[in-house]
């Protein structure tokens, strides 16, 4: 498996996090730095299957309102989002599938996209933005932890972006 993390207590840390649906209480310049780490080192393939993981868990329309924040940013930046490949560019009714293809094509294209929509000063700069960055970064955490993309079937926990804890049963990575 490719080395995208170095620092493996961080790892234990941030996995742990999600299991036990602690991670909003990640400090947020370390889930961020951690986040940027995995998405800049990970291959491409295990970057999309963690933001579907993610995306599957996340309320609709809190995913929404972050797909419609990264489609405008990507055509503000004259990206056409339909060049995703993705079944429909409504926010509203796009799949976890699909919201991790759109994710995968604006980092392809605007590496650091998400940083600057999720970011401080950026328009989804929220307490929902820092939850759902410190999520991925644990949920990464988890995956690189789990070994060969798999997530085994264990029982996962975390908190939805608006910070009320959820079960994960059963769900794994494609």
């Amino acid at each position: 498996m490719t080395q995208y993390y170095q620092d493996n207590s961080q790892n234990q840390q941030y996995a742990q996090a999600w299991d036990q649906g602690t991670y909003d209480q990640l400090p947020e310049d370390q889930a961020r730095q951690q986040y940027r780490q995995f998405v800049q080192n990970a291959p491409p393939h295990v970057v999309e299957q963690v933001h579907q993981q993610y995306y599957d868990q996340m309320p609709q329309q809190q995913r929404a309102g972050l797909l419609q924040g990264l489609m405008g940013a990507l055509t503000q930046q004259g990206y056409d989002p339909r060049q995703a490949g993705v079944q429909t560019t409504d926010p509203n009714r796009m799949s976890p599938q699909d919201a991790a293809r759109m994710t995968a094509y604006a980092q392809q294209q605007q590496p650091d996209i998400l940083h600057q929509i999720l970011g401080p000063g950026g328009p989804l700069g929220s307490t929902g933005a820092k939850l759902a960055v410190a999520g991925l970064a644990a949920l990464a955490a988890k995956h690189f932890l789990s070994g060969q993309g798999s997530m085994g079937g264990s029982s996962m926990g975390g908190s939805t972006i608006d910070g009320s804890t959820q079960n994960n049963e059963g769900n794994s990575l494609l």
